[in-house]
């Protein structure tokens, strides 16, 4: 009973911690909230997609009212929770439905208005959820180790990458939910699965299914997780009990989940297969010419943005340790040491780290998996990209930390054994200093990766753009948008800009006529902005030419898809 009463005293207090670890890194992803100054384009998409009104049509050569195109990025009173509208548009695009309906839902408790907490809120929800997800599935692996898991999560939880998917307004966060939540329940049967039993339908592939739909549904990343898992585990299940019954019932299961979704969402096997994203995923998988480039590329982010930049290191060490491992494995053999003494150090030494290995290796050859397919097949667009890998980033740090707990012990192990009676206290508190230590390096490095602006996502910089907007609206400057016509959703890349002005007119880069209108040429100022494919001097003089006020003109800025100029005439 005294046994019992201290164990559960002990895990209290680590769940303690753990809530304090979680309250700091709520704070710590709502600070990086407020400090979200703009948008990328895709996140434009997201308030696009779900609160499209008429369409975002551009008429050249004429001026477009700010609620024209306001109202297309928020949800009007009289089109609140019209989901069969927001399945429809995102049938147009790559993306299935679900978390543009959350989104739209969010949207339409508040009509008319513009706000990034929106999109943030959601993911500040699915960031802390998945927190506490990584917690459990931490438990699960290290065999209850609280100490481990507790370092876990207090390295992957301030990572720039994760603070960078809590402040990008898309569904990556969400995903990552999903991906846990699969990962646990697989995890979790193995606990209770012995030879020749069913799975169990209520515990395990009802949940599986339920989870299966919505996480597809949600991003087609997560059918890419979910083979990896099934293949591990169908020939775990194989190998331990060669009952092919069990594999079947599994598929089974899924095979519902893709039905429901496929009955909700028609639209999802022509976007993955046959669509722009869907070929143009297939084709980088199997050029075989770009793989090292791709691995490169994904394995430097996931370096540098999780790992700050030591993960080459720390792979490093495993291989180290894991070849001495093996080397004190075989001396201890050919010595023939005494068995029952080996089990006793054993006992002491691994008493808070039983690793569940076939927990650890379906997981990890589900990540590796992931990530090789993810690297194949995502875009490559800097650093920016990390949003494609950011689901198993918590799994890659529960599997590279737990590989260095686990071999440290056992180096320990082999190293020790003449100091068996004194092993307890020596690795007991040498395993608290080491831990200790760890802990206070991942804060460093997460430190570092702050204040070197890993965060992404933030856009710092629009603060003066919308400044400047807001002083030229205020002065009733005209603002003009060239644009070129073969990518003009570019336009609302702006968007936090123009909603600054009362009025935009656009105009086609295409067309090379003068610019007449009486409000621009007669004005003794004007703000243009010009799509940096265009030619400034021929541009800015379809402006000047017509103009008697206008004569040169100042390059203010760039963008991402135009540049700001500021027209004015000679002092």
């Amino acid at each position: 009973m005294h046994t019992t009463m201290f164990h559960n005293e002990k895990n209290r207090i680590w769940q303690i911690l753990f809530v304090l670890l979680w309250c700091m890194q709520m704070l710590t992803a709502v600070y990086f909230c407020c400090q979200k100054q703009g948008f990328h384009e895709d996140e434009y998409y997201t308030y696009y997609s779900t609160a499209h009104t008429f369409g975002l049509n551009i008429e050249d050569n004429a001026w477009m009212e700010h609620d024209t195109y306001f109202n297309e990025f928020t949800v009007l009173r009289g089109e609140r929770f019209q989901y069969g509208l927001v399945k429809q548009v995102q049938s147009w695009d790559v993306h299935p439905p679900v978390y543009y309906w959350v989104f739209h839902t969010i949207s339409s408790v508040f009509p008319e208005k513009f706000s990034k907490w929106y999109g943030l809120s959601l993911n500040l929800a699915a960031y802390g959820l998945s927190m506490f997800l990584l917690w459990i599935l931490c438990l699960k692996v290290t065999g209850d180790n609280e100490k481990l898991s507790l370092l876990i999560c207090l390295f992957y939880g301030f990572t720039p990458a994760v603070m960078s998917s809590v402040v990008f307004i898309r569904m990556y966060a969400l995903l990552t939910v999903f991906v846990l939540l699969c990962a646990i329940l697989h995890v979790r049967v193995l606990e209770y699965y012995d030879r020749g039993d069913r799975l169990p339908v209520g515990k395990f592939l009802f949940p599986l299914a339920l989870v299966t739909y919505f996480g597809f549904l949600t991003q087609y990343y997560y059918f890419i997780f979910l083979f990896f898992m099934a293949v591990a585990f169908c020939l775990y299940l194989l190998w331990k009990d060669r009952n092919l019954w069990n594999c079947i019932r599994y598929a089974v299961s899924l095979a519902i989940a893709f039905v429901f979704a496929y009955l909700t969402y028609s639209a999802f096997p022509g976007q993955m297969f046959k669509g722009q994203r869907g070929a143009q995923a297939t084709g980088n998988f199997f050029d075989l010419s770009n793989t090292f480039m791709r691995l490169e590329f994904f394995y430097q982010l996931l370096d540098e943005y999780v790992f700050g930049k030591m993960l080459s290191l720390l792979l490093i060490v495993i291989i180290v340790l894991l070849l001495y491992v093996n080397v004190k494995k075989k001396i201890s053999v050919l010595n023939k040491v005494d068995e029952n003494t080996e089990n006793d150090l054993n006992d002491i030494v691994d008493c808070e780290s039983k690793l569940n290995k076939q927990k650890y290796f379906i997981l990890l050859f589900t990540a590796a998996g992931y990530f090789f397919v993810v690297s194949k097949t995502a875009l490559l667009l800097g650093e920016t990209s990390i949003r494609y890998q950011t689901p198993i980033y918590g799994i890659v740090v529960l599997f590279t930390f737990t590989a260095i707990d686990y071999l440290i012990r056992r180096c320990y192990r082999f190293s020790g054994l003449k100091l068996i009676k004194h092993i307890k206290f020596i690795s007991s508190n040498l395993y608290n200093w080491v831990l200790v230590a760890a802990a206070l390096i991942a804060i460093i490095v997460n430190i570092s990766g702050f204040f070197a602006g890993r965060v992404v996502f933030l856009y710092p910089e629009d603060a003066e753009r919308v400044a400047f907007a807001k002083e030229m609206a205020a002065n009733k400057t005209p603002v003009v948008y060239i644009y070129d016509e073969a990518q003009s959703w570019c336009v609302w890349d702006a968007a936090d800009e123009l909603f600054e002005y009362e009025r935009v007119y656009f105009a086609s880069q295409g067309s090379g006529e003068p610019i007449t209108d009486s409000a621009i040429i007669e004005s003794s100022e004007v703000v243009v902005y010009l799509s940096n494919s265009a030619d400034p001097k021929a541009q800015l003089g379809r402006i000047i030419e017509s103009s008697s006020g206008l004569s040169e003109y100042e390059l203010m800025y760039s963008e991402k898809y135009c540049d700001v100029y500021y027209l004015r005439g000679q002092d």
